[in-house]
Parts: C-alpha cells; sequence; structure tokens
C-alpha cells in the first residue's frame, strides 16, 4: 500500500514517460484513502491543473509554442544554464508551502537543462552558480522526488500511439526524431534528478497498476524523511 502523500512531490520525466499518468494514478489512490490534494504542472510554484493530460491541456497555441520554442532553441542554447539558473531561482522565491499535499508533475528548467545538455556528449557541467539554485530549491521545497525512466521502443510505441489518436505535439516528434537523441536527454534528466534532487528512478515500462504501485510505494518509502515516518 503506498505511504501516506508526502508535502511535496515532484515526479519527472520525458515526453511519454507516463508523468500525468502516474500523478493521477497516485492522485487517485491517496484522494479514495481521504486526502486531498493539489496538482500543478511545470513548477513547484505553477499554478493548479486539472486532471486533464498534459497534452490534452495544450490546445493549438501551446503546440505552437512548442513548435516556436523548437525552432529557436538552436539559437538561445548557449543560454541555457542562465535562464535555467533564473527559473530555479524564480521557482524558488515564489513557492509557498500548501495547506495539503502537492503533486507537481514536470520542472521547465530541469527539462530545459536536458534539453540542452543530454544530446552533447558528453554533456557539459552544470554550472557552481546553478548547482547552488537547485539546492537551494530542494532545501526550499522539501520535495520528494521521482522521475520515470522508460525503454526507447517503448516510448516509440507511445508516441506511436498518440499520432494515431491526433494528440501528438511538437516535443513528441522530437522525441520521435532521434531515438539516440532522445534516450541521452532521459538519461541526463535521470541523472541531474538524482544527484541534485535525490530522486527514486521508476522503470515505467507497461507496468500494471498493481506493479505501478508497488514500485511507487518503495520509491516513496526510501525517501521518507524521518520526521514523517513518526508522525
Amino acid at each position: 500500500m503506498l505511504p501516506p502523500p508526502p508535502p511535496v512531490l515532484l515526479i519527472l520525466g520525458t515526453d511519454a514517460a507516463g508523468k500525468d499518468y502516474v500523478a493521477d494514478f497516485l492522485v487517485r489512490r491517496w484522494q479514495a484513502r481521504g486526502y486531498s490534494l493539489e496538482k500543478r504542472a511545470g513548477a513547484f510554484a505553477g499554478a493548479a491543473v486539472d486532471a486533464r493530460s498534459s497534452s490534452a491541456r495544450k490546445g493549438r497555441w501551446g503546440r505552437f509554442q512548442e513548435q516556436v520554442f523548437l525552432t529557436l532553441f538552436p539559437l538561445v542554447r548557449p543560454l541555457t544554464p542562465y535562464l535555467a539558473q533564473k527559473l530555479v531561482a524564480r521557482d524558488q522565491q515564489r513557492f509557498r508551502p500548501a495547506d495539503r499535499p502537492l503533486v507537481v508533475v514536470s520542472h521547465t528548467a530541469l527539462r530545459l537543462l536536458a534539453f540542452a545538455y543530454g544530446p552533447i556528449i558528453p554533456p557539459p557541467p552544470v554550472t557552481p552558480a546553478l548547482g547552488q539554485a537547485l539546492h537551494a530549491l530542494q532545501a526550499t521545497t522539501s520535495a520528494t522526488t521521482i522521475v520515470l525512466d522508460i525503454d526507447p521502443a517503448i516510448r516509440q510505441q507511445r508516441i506511436a500511439a498518440r499520432v494515431r489518436q491526433g494528440t501528438v505535439d511538437p516535443f513528441d516528434h522530437y522525441m520521435q526524431a532521434d531515438v539516440e537523441r532522445a534516450e541521452r536527454i532521459e538519461r541526463y534528466l535521470v541523472t541531474l534528478a538524482i544527484e541534485y534532487l535525490q530522486a527514486g528512478v521508476i522503470e515505467n515500462n507497461h507496468l500494471t497498476d498493481d506493479a505501478l504501485e508497488m514500485a511507487l510505494a518503495d520509491a516513496l518509502l526510501q525517501r521518507t524523511l524521518p520526521s514523517q515516518q513518526t508522525e
């Protein structure tokens, strides 16, 4: 059985890793046990979102913005450390503890870093200033973090299914276009999450609900603070 929800839970993963599915799975299970939770997207201080998937929320305008970003990304890539640092610092400054547990899906700054640094062999080191900002964000939020890792073939299958369903977005196409690049992006995100956020890793490859709950329970229990265990 799942432990009680931590005060703040961050779920990371690349496109098609199942972030929203896992978040909604947890929210449903915890709500069934009487907990009230809030789901946010993109940052700890992000706006609350509903139960729709991230793809369903985007709409045409959101997909247009994604395409513009991917088109201009090669030009702004050198600014990635600065932009990511500013996003992390802004999130830390704006974050306020909530009156109920938070489930945060993805983080724009970490996603930006993965897209920028992941494809580079070897990836450049995180700048000291950015590293300090990430540590400060972790200290401020005291977040429990889970990062999802999937096999390249599974990612391709899931994106192909989105294409058939008409829910595919520009980031999906970007990850689909180069399998090795997509895997390097994911590998970097996982490494970043472990190093700076002490994340637990879940191999989210077509898990049954029972297997997913067991994996989540194990990851959450291993990262429960001693003070939470005694409550």
